[in-house]
């Protein structure tokens, strides 16, 4: 008998704000054993629907969507395989035991709250606060609410106004998001030094290497990218240019997947994952971050969007000081409260086995 065949899947839609949603797929076997994973960001409900109704794990069809629906779907899976075994997923997969806890940083920008200088410093301060020594903003997100400011004027002030307000013994990390062109980026590339950015992020996305190279002579500054990367060619072709490489488990097609990007980048940069997530990839990021302090950096963590958000896995997701306690537990360790009212079931199915060179 297939096992495969008897797989049974449930999508649930979380809803935390105007800006976020998680969308979490549980995948259930015939004696009721089960694994979770993630797949926000893939796009609309509607989109991932789709690519659930008609995942078979192949090659074809490798979308930006799909890619990230396959990454939940190993993610449930050797979720589901370690709980079996009874070990945490770390063991599973790595054969190392999972750190006890992992240092975070704290990404601020989906926050609620205004968006002057102000209040994302206020923001910043808050996250401080609680024991983060590292904050991540994105400054060039929105324009400026009067319009007399550019983007690249309203984001430099932004930066200028979290730095006055964590001081220097913070570490501030900008997220561009290739907001800017790299003619408008230039200029703030001195302030941002001045400023002592730990590091720059996206200013040039790795699609565009060439580009890369240019920003990564035009600046001093430890630059960071690789969020959307899922195949060994998309690291190659930036090798040397990034100082730190930000894997997702989710867009990278699964933990293995991840696993591979960080392999094809040893020696060359250091690892942070990217998780501006929910607690489910939160908890298989976690289960992966480097140990070795050569490499290793602080995990992202969605800093303030809601204070319940650990109560959606009955509070196995336990942030103290900075730093992710791991739960326990074998697996990710956690439980989705599907009785909570944030929580909605969106879609339910079967997978139907056929042949796949990506499982």
């Amino acid at each position: 008998m297939n096992p495969v065949r008897q797989e049974s899947w449930e999508l649930f839609r979380i809803t935390v704000s105007a800006r976020t949603e998680w969308l979490v797929l549980r995948v259930c076997g015939p004696d009721g054993d089960h694994g979770y994973g993630e797949c926000s960001d893939a796009g609309s409900l509607e989109t991932v629907i789709r690519e659930l109704d008609r995942f078979d794990g192949a090659c074809d069809s490798c979308g930006f969507a799909a890619i990230t629906v396959r990454g939940a779907v190993e993610q449930a899976r050797l979720d589901r395989a370690a709980r079996r075994a009874d070990v945490p997923l770390r063991k599973l997969i790595i054969g190392q035991e999972a750190s006890r806890t992992v240092e975070l940083y704290a990404n601020i920008n989906r926050a609620p709250g205004g968006r002057t200088p102000r209040d994302i410093a206020a923001t910043a301060e808050a996250a401080v606060r609680e024991g983060f020594t590292a904050v991540k903003l994105a400054p060039f997100d929105t324009p400026d609410t009067d319009g007399r400011r550019t983007l690249a004027e309203i984001g430099l002030e932004r930066v200028r106004a979290v730095r006055e307000a964590v001081g220097s013994g913070v570490d501030v990390m900008v997220d561009a998001h290739e907001r800017l062109t790299l003619d408008e980026l230039t200029p703030l590339l001195g302030p941002f030094e001045e400023l002592a950015l730990y590091w720059l992020e996206d200013g040039v996305g790795i699609a565009r290497p060439a580009e890369l190279a240019e920003l990564r002579a035009r600046t001093r500054l430890p630059l960071a990218g690789g969020e959307f990367a899922h195949r060994a060619d998309d690291i190659e072709a930036v090798r040397g240019l990034l100082d730190v490489l930000l894997p997702d488990v989710k867009h990278a097609g699964g933990p293995r997947a991840a696993l591979e990007l960080t392999r094809r980048t040893r020696g060359t940069a250091r690892i942070s994952f990217h998780n501006p997530s929910g607690p489910v990839a939160t908890l298989h990021a976690a289960q992966l971050a480097p140990t070795d302090a050569a490499v290793a950096e602080r995990l992202e963590f969605a800093y303030g969007e809601v204070a319940w958000r650990s109560a959606v896995v009955h509070g196995a997701e336990r942030v103290r000081d900075g730093r992710l306690t791991l739960p326990d537990a074998p697996g990710i360790g956690l439980e989705l409260d599907t009785d909570h009212p944030a929580v909605t079931r969106v879609w339910s199915g079967r997978l139907e086995p056929r042949p796949s060179c990506c499982s």
